[in-house]
């Protein structure tokens, strides 16, 4: 079987954030050199969605409504400034999860059969282990199928 035929996938999560514009540069790269297939993942937290809606006064299904188009936008834009250099990656339409995120990016990992996970990190800390406690990558580091690269703010 030749790597075209076997799709192999990198997931990258982003979050909009510098970490992740540098863990999505890096997962483009990647995949250019690869021939690898490149899925960009953003996913919603829904961790206190609920308490959200009912403070601005609107619906759960109003602000689930309202932060899906956010996202999608902000996504989209995210996207064009680092997809300018990489035209010959093959990615797929960008998702937007909704979910706990470390479960949700292991799970869409799992689902895939990705080859790696990609994300991006505050960078390193004098004290790396509290900067790391608790945070996603953490967790994704603790509960990925596959291997995981934590790109650092540069």
């Amino acid at each position: 079987m030749s790597k075209n035929e076997r799709h192999r996938w990198i997931l990258v999560g982003v979050d909009f954030s510098r970490p992740a514009r540098q863990a999505l540069i890096r997962a483009y790269a990647m995949a250019r050199e690869s021939g690898d297939r490149l899925m960009v993942l953003h996913v919603v937290d829904v961790h206190g969605l609920d308490e959200v809606a009912r403070l601005l006064e609107v619906s759960p299904d109003e602000l689930h409504e309202r932060l899906a188009l956010e996202r999608r936008r902000r996504l989209a834009e995210f996207l064009v400034e680092v997809e300018e250099g990489s035209p010959d990656v093959p990615v797929t339409e960008p998702v937007i999860a909704w979910g706990i995120p470390f479960e949700v990016i292991v799970r869409k990992a799992t689902d895939i059969g990705a080859s790696m996970i990609v994300l991006g990190t505050m960078g390193r800390s004098a004290d790396l282990e509290r900067a790391l406690f608790g945070s996603t990558a953490e967790k994704v580091l603790r509960s990925a199928p596959c291997p995981v690269l934590c790109v650092p703010t540069e």
